[in-house]
């Protein structure tokens, strides 16, 4: 099959490379004792032995053929091969025999190298070894696109250097000229751009060691979550100074290759401000180590890698909205709107507009120009439906068409708007109560629950009720500019004890209240309200041996005879096995370790 060469202007000649051409052209001719030369695509010899003896630019003949169909060519004697017997050249040639080879270069011919023997000696030599000689012009071809080909790739390597470098100007000037701090680092966290707020608030200079700096500055950020894909919030004490933090990982080809942290003073816009616009929600922000939060963690992660409807029941206070959010968040709709609508705060009369919106003169008191609804305003977003089990049943038969062909209309209107929405829903209510009684339609129910995610009470979470106090009381630390607080043991082995209805909400609230009233930084057991000084372990009654659970003397007000008895009993109640400890740990709330060292501890007393 013929290749024609490539036209001269859309590649790159041989004749950027010249130097090592001469080289290569030099060391062929040594070696085979042959003369050579090599040609480019405009037909101008480049390289060679024979100066002075052949013309410098070719006019035609064997090589333009050769140039043309791709093919070598040899002749073991001029004098009898037609082509040479038909050239322009014949008379002034003086070569007796050679060979002319294609050079490529990207698929296409881009020059030709040829031997050509100039006497008989050098024929004869050509035509006793041209198997093996052909097999080394060809080499030496691919020697020289090899070549042209690093060259090629030297020259593009410099290009985007240029480009790098005009891009980083350009990103320096971008980052120097927004008020916040932007840092940038890479995969081992050390510091490879910072704009000047940046190194003003972190004390910056040439002189720092930016790895040390880093890990000395931001020693109170969770170093484990930067690993993490997703974005985060944290608050962060610099100096004098409680910095917001927002921290974002690059990635390239599903890889950390660094992050992007950006730094807002938190007594400039407000702690509120942050986390109403700049704190997304993710798993970080869901605080906990507990089996249950584990796995909630794991529903939320696989509920985000797709667009399913989402059903979330637990009891109030659980943060139905929190997880809604992280589910958002970590989706591929994070970039559109999040909206929220709580089913039970809204009159049933005005339910329906909210959802679907209205149109101008739909009704008395409609607004001008009409308004859009939740559905519209979270189109390629996600729509967060709190408290779906107080939605009247007219409301859920709309709302189960919507989810069958998301299409919806605004009252007063019989125009038909198509919307792109996910759905998550919540009730602390028992939607399977609801079913039996009439008061929720089972097929509404059906298209809600496709993904179902249960969120564990707090009493379930014991070992999470200290993790989440410490982080409470540094957050109520930090807004009020104060030292921070922390609970002695025994207040937080009370804590633990408490069957926590209002759920982290309430624990939340405590915590507000305990940082306002107490001016010590220890907070002990006198400055909790008195119903956690009388705790009852609070069970459902179909959950076996705990359900029978309770203490027999709540008034006594004595912590280590209370504790004493309360661990003894439910010792006693699972029994004195591994098993059996393990249950009564459950029942009590507190880890393993903690209930093994306080038997040795009564044990010895």
């Amino acid at each position: 099959m013929s290749r024609s060469p490539e036209k001269a202007e859309d590649m790159v000649n041989l004749s950027v490379i010249n130097d090592f051409i001469q080289v290569v052209a030099q060391a062929a001719a040594d070696a085979l004792e042959i003369e050579t030369s090599v040609v480019d695509v405009n037909l101008v010899r480049i390289a060679g032995t024979v100066r002075g003896k052949v013309p410098q630019v070719i006019s035609g003949g064997v090589i333009k053929t050769v140039l043309e169909s791709g093919q070598y060519h040899l002749t073991h004697d001029t004098k009898s091969d037609p082509r040479c017997l038909t050239c322009s050249m014949v008379e002034r040639c003086g070569e007796t025999a050679f060979v002319h080879c294609p050079i490529f270069f990207k698929g296409r011919v881009i020059g030709v190298m040829g031997l050509m023997c100039m006497d008989d000696e050098q024929r004869q030599h050509l035509a006793a070894k041209s198997k093996a000689i052909l097999s080394f012009v060809q080499h030496m071809g691919d020697i020289i696109s090899l070549k042209l080909e690093e060259y090629e790739n030297q020259q593009k390597e410099k290009k985007l250097y240029r480009q790098i470098e005009a891009h980083s100007v350009m990103l320096d000037h971008i980052l120097n000229s927004i008020s916040d701090g932007y840092l940038i680092v890479d995969d081992q966290d050390n510091i490879t751009r910072a704009n000047q707020p940046a190194k003003d608030i972190l004390g910056i200079s040439s002189n720092n060691n930016r790895s040390e700096l880093l890990s000395q500055f931001l020693k109170d950020l969770d170093q484990n979550r930067l690993e993490g894909r997703f974005v985060f919030y944290d608050e962060i004490l610099i100096g004098q100074k409680y910095y917001g933090v927002t921290v974002n990982a690059i990635f390239s080809d599903n890889a950390a290759v660094g992050k992007v942290l950006n730094f807002k003073t938190l007594d400039k816009i407000g702690t509120k401000a942050i986390r109403k616009v700049g704190m997304p929600v993710t798993l970080q922000t869901i605080l906990g180590e507990s089996p249950g939060i584990i796995r909630l963690k794991d529903l939320i992660m696989k509920s985000a890698e797709n667009n399913l409807t989402v059903l979330l029941t637990g009891e109030s206070g659980t943060g139905k909205e929190l997880i809604a959010r992280a589910v958002h968040n970590m989706s591929r709709r994070r970039e559109n709107p999040f909206v929220a609508l709580n089913c039970a705060a809204i009159p049933e009369n005005l339910l329906e507009s909210e959802l679907f919106g209205f149109e101008q003169g739909a009704f008395t008191g409609a607004i001008k120009g009409g308004k859009p609804g939740k559905f519209e305003l979270a189109h390629r977003g996600t729509l967060f439906l709190d408290e779906i089990g107080d939605m009247p049943l007219s409301l859920q038969a709309k709302l189960l068409r919507v989810l069958q062909d998301f299409v919806i209309e605004r009252i007063g209107s019989t125009k038909q708007r198509q919307v792109d929405i996910r759905i998550i829903a919540a009730t602390n209510q028992n939607l399977d109560v609801m079913l039996k009684d009439g008061t929720f339609r089972p097929d509404l129910f059906y298209r809600l629950n496709v993904i179902p995610i249960t969120i564990p009470p707090l009493r379930e979470r014991g070992e999470d009720i200290v993790l989440l106090t410490e982080q409470f009381l540094a957050k109520c630390s930090r807004s009020a500019g104060v030292s921070p607080k922390r609970l002695t043991p025994e207040a937080l082995d009370l804590l633990r004890l408490y069957p926590w209805p209002g759920n982290v909400r309430e624990l939340e609230n405590l915590i507000q209240y305990l940082a306002f009233i107490c001016t010590d930084e220890i907070i002990g057991i006198s400055s909790l309200p008195s119903k956690f000084l009388s705790p009852k372990k609070e069970v459902p009654m179909d959950k076996g041996p705990e359900a029978e659970f309770s203490i027999s003397n709540p008034d006594r007000l004595e912590l280590d005879h209370l504790e004493k008895e309360v661990i003894l009993r439910a010792v006693t109640m699972f029994g004195n096995t591994t098993k059996g400890k393990l249950k009564a740990a459950q029942a009590l709330g507190i880890g393993k370790t903690t209930l093994y060292r306080k038997l040795a501890e009564f044990k010895n007393n």
